[in-house]
């Protein structure tokens, strides 16, 4: 038979479990928030077409002369990055090919292609061209050489693009997971025994990859 001060003590360690419950719940409604907000941004940028880059974009600048030839550049740790950057006659700018136009060439074609000395032409963003002919990195989106492509901007396009799907359906997902949980107003005896991160986790990790 139960005494009082077991009562007591199983009174009082419901209640902290439904005040804790409760600020998790607080916990999950601001995730769901700021998963949607972020994941309805992506969702109007890829919409929009605002990861494709157009040929009116683009500044073209001709008769380059490659002063330093391609090298590959990488960088490791949390930020890790991969790109290929070389140089021109009488240019400031080190011209970078990097991120999804990277992703969308094979190094060798540019290395063993590019050499010292070779006319070039090249395509600068035109919201970048303060970086051309500066002390800088100038990120390209075009390399020809004798009427030959290097780059390829459908598959750079693409790759910007499905980044960008990937995005918002992995957050929409996030959305609607948290917002279920945050809706559970008493706790359900299920997450007594799996964290409701579990199952979230799980889910975006298969996303991930279902997504790549």
């Amino acid at each position: 038979m139960k005494t009082s001060k077991t009562k007591y003590y199983n009174k009082n360690f419901m209640a902290e479990n439904i005040v804790e419950w409760q600020e998790k719940r607080k916990i999950y409604l601001a995730v769901a928030i700021i998963s949607f907000l972020i994941g309805t941004y992506y969702f109007i940028q890829v919409n929009s077409k605002n990861y494709i880059i157009k040929p009116s974009e683009l500044q073209v600048y001709e008769n380059l002369i490659i002063s330093a030839g391609p090298k590959f550049k990488e960088t490791k740790g949390k930020h890790s990055r991969r790109w290929i950057e070389f140089q021109c006659v009488n240019n400031r700018s080190t011209f970078e090919i990097a991120s999804y136009d990277y992703r969308c060439i094979k190094d060798d074609d540019i290395l063993n292609g590019i050499k010292v000395g070779d006319t070039i032409s090249i395509a600068v963003l035109k919201n970048d061209i303060t970086d051309f002919d500066t002390e800088t990195s100038c990120e390209i989106h075009s390399l020809i050489k004798n009427n030959k492509e290097y780059l390829d901007m459908q598959c750079r396009n693409r790759e910007d693009n499905n980044d960008g799907k990937m995005g918002f359906i992995i957050l929409f997902a996030i959305f609607i997971m948290t917002g279920i949980v945050y809706s559970f107003s008493k706790k359900p005896i299920f997450f007594d025994h799996v964290d409701p991160r579990v199952p979230i986790f799980i889910v975006i990790i298969v996303l991930y990859f279902m997504l790549q």
